[in-house]
Order: C-alpha cells, then structure tokens, then sequence
C-alpha cells in the first residue's frame, strides 16, 4: 500500500510531528517492508528532521522558509487556501507549492494531521486518494482550526480522534454530516525504554513553557505540599515564553532550592527513569505525549482533569491519580498521597508499565494498516463524493430523549409541576448521596439562587456515581455533564451518563429534567435543576469548592461536624446552620396575587353592561367608544384557567389568589379550596359606584380585599406567567416593586381621540409633575404589576379626589387614572418605593393574522410572560380562534391547578 504522511513541519520538535514521524517508521517496518511510506513536508526549517526517520522513507519538503520569502513590505503574503483565522503558518508560498505537489499525487491513502491541511488534502488531492484526518488536539477546545476541521471532515473517508470523548463530540456536531471515525492512541516512540525505580524524591513534568501548561499552578500545588515533603523537589523540562514568570513564581514562593528548570532536554525518555511521580497540570491536552512517556518508564502520573487526554489516559487508582479541573488543592493532596505512600506509588507505577504496552507502535501500525484497507475498500474506485452519497448514514448516538424511551419519559412528566420536577431530582441525588457518603455530605439551599447545590468529597465520586445509576428516579430526570473548564456539554439518561462520567473527575453535574421532548422545549426545562458538586479534602479534614458559591470558598471539619437537617424542597438533607437562615438578597414576607376578571358571555351582566351604558346618555363621548366599553373589552376565551394554572406551575410561593368579579365565578373553580379567594365588587366600591365596567374603577379599590398581604402582584386575566419565577423578580428584598417601563411613549397629551388608556396616563402625568415637578414618559407593558397595600394608601390620601372619580366612572372615562398599572408605579419611584427592573414580555394580539406563528414562537418558552391581548376585529374566524387558542395554552399550560374542579 502506497501511504503518504502530509506535515506542515517535519523539522521541529513538535508532538504532532513526531508522531508522524513514528506512525511512519511503525508502518514502513510493517509486513516486511511491503508498503511504500512518504512523508510530505510543507516547509523545511533545518537541514534535517529533529526525529530520526526510518532510511525506507521518502521524505519530500515543498517550500524551503530556512529563507524567508516576503512580498514588497517584507511580510509573508497571506493564504488563500488555508486563511490565517484557520491557521496562520499557511502563506501563499505554501499554496503555490501544494498546489503544484498534491494534484501529482501518487497514494492510495494520504494521512493529515492537522484541519489546515486536511483542507488542503479535500481541495487539491486527486479524488482516487483517499484521505484519512488524524485530530492530534482536543478538538472541541480549538482556539484556531475548528472551521476547517468542521467544513471539510464530511468529506474525509475516515476521521481519527485521540479519545471517545472528542469522536463523540465530533459526532453531535457534525450530526448527519459525521464521517466514519475511529479512537486511535498516538504511538510511542519505537526503541528500548529504560524503567524508574520510583526511589528517586523527584517530581517532574516536560513541555513547552506556555501560559496552556499552567505550570504556575503545578508550582502553586508544590509549594502547598513543600514542607511535608523536603527531601523532594520538581523538575519542569521545557522551554517557552513563559519561562521569566515561572522563575519569578518559584521565587515568590522561596522554592528556588526546589523546582528545576532545566531547559530543553535531547533525550526526555531517558530522563523518567530519574522521576517517581509524573505531573500534569494543563489547560486543554489532545493525547499527552508527556504522560506515555512517563508510564512507558513505569511513573505513576497526577494530572488535572482536563479536555481530553488524561481521563483516556489515567485510570483512577490503577495508573496514577485524576484530579478535579484546574483544582491546585487537590493536585496537592494527590502529589503528597503519592510521594508518601510508596506501597501506592509502586502499585500505580506497575499499573503505568501495562497501560504503556497499548501504545507499541508496531501494534498500533497493523490497527492502521487495518483502517486503511477498510477505507479503500469503501471507496470501491469511486470519487470522494460519491463514496460519501453512498455511504450509511451515520449511526452517532446523539444521547438524545429517543434514546431513552420517549414515551416513558413522556408519560413520567405527566402532571408534574416544576417545583415537583426539582423535588425528585433533590431526592434522587439524596438518596445516591447517602449511599455513597454517609455522614459527610450536604446541600447549600436554594434561598434566591437557581439551584440547590448537593456537596460531596471528591473522593466519593465514583461511588455517587454508581450509587446514582443504581437510584430509582424519574425517567424524565436527565444527567447533565455541563461546559466547563474545556470540556463540550454532554447530556444523556442518568444511568448511562453516570457510569460513562466515571472515567473522569470532574467536580460539577446537573440532574435536571430533559429540557426538550419530541424536538420541542419541555414544561419541566427551566429552573429544575439541581447542581452537584465534588469537593476537595483540604488536608485537615474540610472540603474546598470548585467553584464560587454563595457562602464559603472552604467547609472547615468542624462545621462538616455540626451540620443540621432541613426541609428543601420538601426533602430532608443535612446542611450548615447558617445556611438555613434566610439571606439579605432574599425576599421573606408573604405574596399574594390579585386577579380580576367577568364573564362577557354572561348575559345577565350584558344585560347589566347595556343598560348603564343606556343609563349615561350621549354626553359621556368616551364611555360610548368600543376601546372603552365595547363587548371585546370583556370576551372570556378561558384565559382565567391558563393565568391561575400559570401560577401554580411557575410561582408556587403565591401565598394566596383573589380573584375579583362582578358576582360571578367560573364553573371549574373550587371558590372553597384554602387558596382561592372570590372577591365581589361590592365588596371594594360603594354602591352608587355599582355596576362598573370600568377596570381603572376597579383599581382603585383592590387594596382594601379582606385579608389581602402587605405585598402582592396584580394580573389581568390575560396576563401569564411562561416560566418560572422567583419572588425577587417582583419584589426587593426590602419590599420595594419592580417596575417594567415599556418603549411606548406617553406622548404629549394632543389627540383627544387617543384610547383610554392613553388619557389616563396623561392624567397620571399631570398629577405627578403638580405633587412632584416630574413627569412620566413611558407606559407600562401589560405585565404582573406587583405593588403595596401601603403604598396604595399613600396614594389615596395624596389624590383623594382624582382616584375618587376614577372609582366612580362605570366606563373607561377621559377623566380616569390608571392607579395599578400606571400612576402607583410611578409614584413608587418618585417617593422610593420602587425600583425599573425590565420584564421579557410576549405581547399577543389575538386580532392579528399571524396569531398562529406567533403562538407557534411562544412554545420555545423563552420569555418571562405573554400577554395575550384582545381587540375588537379579528382576522381569525371566532370558532378557528378558540380552537387555535385553546391548542395553545392546553399545550403550554398543560398540569391542572389544584383547584381546577374539571
């Protein structure tokens, strides 16, 4: 077989090139010598390759740049074939070159190792060659090159990933597109290896001295671990721009007697046999070469956690020891746990000698020698492309609901609020986390924050793990493996992702309903969530975070002993003491919610309605308008139901719900359930006020219901809440309103047939600038107006008179005020009872011709509230809109409220 290694540098010391260089010489030493092996340098910089290369192989440079070749101003002409955003070492030199050297090509398999040149490969090899992408980096992590990897991997025969973890993320987003892959290990250099004999006190680490290294840390989790340790020291192999700061590190830290920096050694395989534990502390690695060569020695390794090598790599305890991304305390504790227990660091250097055999070059040719055969034979002499229309499609499992058997899931979210939802994840990790760590684990409650936090030992991972495999939880719960410190979010059905999520350490999960079944987002996907988090041992027995969290950076042993149960979300955990008492930023006093709403069908208040609008004569110019009184101001198209289910799914600390009528009461509403309070008109305004159809009347009187909290929120019936809510969205945790300005302005007050609601915040306006000397620009949007009884109160005794009238007008009148969704709030920030805090509002006109789509739009459940607003001429037929709407709300509100009679 004809087989061609296309590198952009062969003459340097870098890991891609290298392995390269060893998959080549493994390969032309293959069968006997059988195969023909070339390898295609882009560029030459030395006058030979820094890693010796097997005489069998043909080596060809294209562009010699030991003499820089520049335009007129001296600098290099950018590429067109390989744009510098994708990788900058590519200039019009080397597109001139590979465009003369690729069409020419003479292989049956031509081998990439990075997605520039795969793009190149695609572009100008002839079709017949097939072209197989090695991926030497953690892919989902790349700063450069992941446009062209992502454009031109559809048409590669075959994409090689270092570890599961990248060909699963290649897949997922790559989805239909996705070529056939395979997990391919670098090799190690070929040759003899001598061994350690792990007596040496020496810690050490190699690679190039760069910022992605985070050496510093290394440094940082030595100097924690120093003074237990005096007989070791740490060596760091490399050179690097970073040098200068490494040096002022170990100054900082009076270690100059203690961490070597020896530069670049010519033979760093030679050099672990004089170490006894291998470090790593990198941001991001592909398949570290660093952490081969030291098992290949027999060293036990320590690294971070990181995308995406050292997880494949490290076996936990078997090899070496995995530590928490980017945690320096717990890649102290693991260095002093190996440098102190030798009967651990020989086991572990044992099981670094067997893991090493995995990587021989020789086996690992004949792998690739087997991909290669298998590729040509896809092909079958066809071109690129129409190898690839013929090919199956992909069969990536993409971890989605489907996978879990959607109708269980379906049919286990039935019914299920969001606070439910939260409650048996909250169990599900309880009853896992007391299996796994009994008596030393705990939850930082929720208070004003989105989650609660479950806290383990990091030590106790893989027992959680398995523990919550094994718990019996709800099939619409869902394992979430979040986007952090470089790793791709994966998801996937509790059992299975928590098993697979054993070969790594990271110290953050979810577990969390599907946000999404049947490709559209779930009732259960916002605000469901409970986070769980591994802790570091601190070394006297406390814990340290991953991360920020409300109250503490470290949990000292003491505290650990003293927690004290609690009630969160209705589940019994041990948590803090401190951490069951409220917080400064959360709201404590009890809400209330204020709804108001009539039957426009009924025809004993129409009747009613006709006869006092009959009853006013022609003088009341603006009671007769249809904005003012007409039968569109009071159709009921069941909204009421979908408002208060909205309440009950999305904001379940309602203390109570009032809701005010004239008299009547909706025939599925149990008016007798403990929650529910109907308030009659007659009960708020003074008989001659009676009947009104005026809701700016209305207003006026809703702080005097019986019972009624200090704090409460005001609705309108077509006025929803679409996901969850927090208190503290309505409210300070001092009891001051929020107030939600719209973008409509108030206007200068010209138009005398401008709609009542306009004339009413121009009346509004007129009594602020004479109490105040400031005037209202804006008005509100139609949202939950949350407000103060006492507040109220203010109001009336500063604006007896104008209130008085408003209360007194049976219609929307020119001489109205719009007291609770216009003139309190402003009052409110002139007299700091109030605070602007902007409301993601989804206004609905039910009227409009694109009611459908924009009804369509709502269902991805990304606003704060609809308003589902009614005008007087609708493009929709009446009964094609109560079906379209009912469809809509039954969808998006689709859990009965506990005082839905049926």
């Amino acid at each position: 077989m004809r087989i061609a290694f296309l590198v952009f540098n062969l003459d340097g010391m870098g890991g891609t090139s290298r392995s390269a260089i060893t998959q080549a010489n493994a390969l032309a030493a293959a069968d006997d010598g059988a195969h023909d092996v070339r390898l295609l340098s882009v560029t030459r910089s030395a006058d030979a390759p820094h890693y010796d290369v097997d005489p069998r192989i043909a080596v060809e440079h294209l562009v010699d740049v030991r003499a820089a070749q520049t335009d007129d101003t001296g600098a290099p002409r950018e590429s067109s074939l390989v744009p510098a955003r994708w990788d900058a070492q590519f200039t019009a030199a080397t597109d001139l070159a590979l465009e003369q050297r690729l069409p020419r090509l003479e292989a049956d398999v031509l081998v990439t190792v990075t997605p520039g040149l795969l793009a190149c490969a695609i572009t100008l090899a002839p079709d017949s060659v097939v072209v197989v992408h090695q991926e030497h980096r953690s892919s989902n992590d790349r700063t450069s090159g992941l446009e062209p990897l992502l454009a031109f991997a559809p048409r590669a025969d075959v994409v090689a990933l270092l570890t599961p973890t990248i060909e699963e993320w290649l897949h997922d987003r790559l989805d239909a597109l996705s070529p056939p892959t395979v997990v391919m290990p670098n090799p190690l250099p070929l040759g003899f290896t001598p061994r350690a004999a792990l007596e040496s006190p020496v810690i050490m680490t190699a690679g190039r001295l760069v910022p992605e290294k985070q050496f510093v840390k290394l440094i940082e989790a030595f100097a924690l671990i120093a003074d237990d340790l005096p007989a070791w020291r740490l060596r760091i192999c490399g050179d690097g721009p970073a040098r200068g700061e490494l040096v002022r590190q170990v100054r900082k830290r009076d270690l100059w007697d203690r961490v070597e920096l020896p530069g670049s050694l010519p033979d760093l395989a030679a050099e672990w046999p004089q170490a006894s534990i291998a470090a790593l502390s990198s941001r991001a690695e592909g398949y570290p070469l660093v952490l081969q060569e030291a098992m290949a020695a027999g060293v036990p390794a320590v690294s971070f956690d990181c995308p995406s090598g050292p997880r494949e790599i490290i076996d936990h305890e078997v090899n070496g020891l995995l530590v928490g991304p980017q945690s320096v305390p717990g890649l102290a504790a693991a260095l002093r746990r190996v440098a102190t227990d030798d009967d651990l660091r020989h086991r572990l250097g044992a099981g670094a000698l067997q893991t090493a055999r995995g990587w021989e070059a020789g086996a690992l040719a004949e792998r690739w020698l087997r991909i290669f055969h298998d590729a040509v034979a896809r092909r079958a002499g066809r071109g690129r492309l129409a190898a690839r229309a013929a090919a199956a499609p992909s069969a990536a499992d993409s971890g989605s609901v489907a996978n879990t058997g959607e109708a269980e899931v379906v049919s286990s979210m039935e019914g299920v609020t969001p606070a439910q939802a939260r409650q048996h994840a909250l169990q599900t990790c309880a009853v896992a986390a007391l299996r796994a760590a009994p008596g030393s684990w705990l939850v930082i409650p929720t208070h004003e924050h989105p989650e609660p936090v479950v806290v383990l030992p990091i030590g106790r991972r893989a027992a959680f793990l398995d523990a919550l495999a094994a718990a019996p939880g709800a099939p619409y719960l869902s394992l979430r493996d979040p986007a952090l410190h470089g790793w791709h979010e994966r998801r996937g059905p509790v059992a299975a992702l928590a098993a697979d999520l054993r070969h790594g350490m990271t110290q953050t999960l979810h577990v969390e309903p599907w946000p999404e079944v049947g490709g559209a987002p779930s009732l259960l996907g916002t605000d469901c969530s409970v986070r769980v988090e591994l802790w570091e041992p601190d070394g006297a027995g406390g814990l340290v975070a991953p991360g920020p969290n409300p109250y503490a950076t470290r949990i000292g042993a003491a505290t650990l002993g003293s927690l004290v149960p609690a009630d969160v979300h209705g589940v019994e955990v041990p948590t803090v003491p401190l951490m069951t008492a409220p917080t400064i930023t959360e709201c404590r006093f009890p809400i209330d919610v204020v709804l108001t709403w009539v039957d426009g069908a009924d025809p004993v208040w129409d009747d009613a309605r006709e006869r006092r609008l009959a009853g006013l004569g022609t003088a009341e110019d603006t009671a007769h308008r249809r904005e003012a009184s007409g039968r569109a101001r009071f159709l009921d198209h069941g909204e009421l139901r979908y408002a208060m289910r909205s309440l009950h799914l999305f904001a379940p600390w309602v203390r109570r719900i009032h809701l005010v009528t004239a008299g009547q009461c909706p025939g599925w509403l149990d008016a007798d359930h403990p929650r529910i309070n109907l308030v009659d008109h007659r009960e708020l305004l003074p008989p001659e006020a009676l009947p009104t159809f005026n809701s700016h009347a209305i207003e006026t009187a809703l702080h005097r219901i019986d019972g009624l909290a200090e704090h409460f929120v005001y609705l309108n019936d077509d006025t929803m809440l679409a996901r969850p809510a927090r208190p503290e969205r309505f409210f300070s945790p001092a009891g001051l309103t929020a107030v939600a300005l719209s973008p409509v302005t108030a206007d200068l007050g010209e138009d005398a047939d401008a709609p009542p609601f306009l004339q009413a915040a121009w009346n509004n306006r007129a009594l602020l600038v004479e109490a105040f000397g400031a005037s209202l620009t804006h008005t509100l949007p139609h949202a939950p107006y949350p407000h103060r009884v006492s507040v109220l109160q203010a109001l009336h005794a500063r604006f007896p008179a104008a209130l008085d009238t408003t209360a007194h007008a049976p219609f929307r009148s020119a001489t109205d005020v719009s007291t609770l969704s216009s003139l309190a709030q402003h009052f409110g920030l002139l007299t700091g009872s109030a605070f602007v805090q902007p409301v993601d509002l989804a206004y609905v006109d039910l009227s409009n011709a694109d009611l459908e789509r924009r009804l369509h739009g709502l269902a991805a459940r990304e606003q704060d509230v609809i308003c589902l607003a009614e005008h007087h001429d609708h493009a929709l037929r009446p009964e094609r809109l109560e079906v379209v709407l009912r469809d809509f709300l039954e969808g998006y509100y689709p859990v009965a409220a506990p005082w839905e009679l049926r």
